[in-house]
């Protein structure tokens, strides 16, 4: 398995833990406003970190770190993914997952021989706009769908995370969007930040402001747990 870069310390990625982030190349979604594009598409000859050297950097910083995490692009278009993490997991690390949901199969894979200990799933749009968010992948929503109530059921701990983007997102589609994924542990709203889109068009669209970010965390707390602004 290759990475296409890592950050060999993080302490935000993992919830209260050090953590060593490591960014797969490749994602099946073209959302617009996608921040990293260097990941999602990577250019030919683009930087590229071996499994081998990941592990020896995982190795090395064990003394400093609890946790990996495995972010994007999107993990589990890999398939050498779940070795990888067997491997990790044997250097003692917690392993946490960055996805967007849309290879439900492996996911119920990785829960089921208990090689993850947290999830972060990103939840993209209501489903009738689901299309639109990912680049025009028709039947994202349900993959979305299988891989929430997948991750509700694994009896690990998991958020949800929304990337607030203007035209995309109101209080009535962040509420339609609870409500089709039912609720559940966490949620967490995130302010869009202009700027490296994947499409340019989307950098001249304006963050939302705070009172339309409280607007819309006030529609999905009754869904959630816990429901917050980042």
């Amino acid at each position: 398995m290759e990475f296409g870069a890592i950050r060999k310390t993080s302490l935000v990625d993992y919830p209260a833990k050090r953590a060593v982030v490591l960014f797969t190349k490749g994602c099946n979604y073209a959302c617009p406003y996608c921040h990293n594009p260097a990941l999602s598409r990577p250019a030919t000859g683009s930087e590229t970190v071996s499994e081998e050297q990941a592990l020896e950097t995982l190795a090395l910083r064990r003394k400093y770190a609890d946790a990996l995490v495995i972010s994007g692009g999107e993990p589990t278009l890999h398939q050498g993914l779940r070795a990888f993490i067997i491997r990790a997991r044997a250097l003692g690390y917690l392993v946490k997952l960055d996805t967007n949901g849309s290879n439900p199969a492996m996911l119920k894979q990785l829960f089921d021989e208990k090689l993850l200990d947290y999830v972060a799933l990103d939840l993209k749009a209501a489903p009738e706009d689901y299309a639109k968010a990912t680049g025009g992948i028709s039947d994202a929503a349900r993959s979305v769908k299988e891989s929430a109530d997948a991750i509700k059921a694994s009896g690990i701990d998991y958020e949800f995370r929304t990337t607030v983007v203007q035209g995309l997102h109101s209080s009535q589609s962040i509420k339609a969007m609870c409500q089709w994924i039912e609720g559940g542990n966490k949620l967490f709203l995130q302010r869009f930040r202009p700027g490296s889109c994947l499409e340019p068009a989307w950098n001249d669209k304006q963050p939302p402001c705070e009172k339309e970010l409280e607007e819309m965390l006030k529609e999905a707390k009754p869904f959630f747990k816990e429901a917050g602004l980042r």
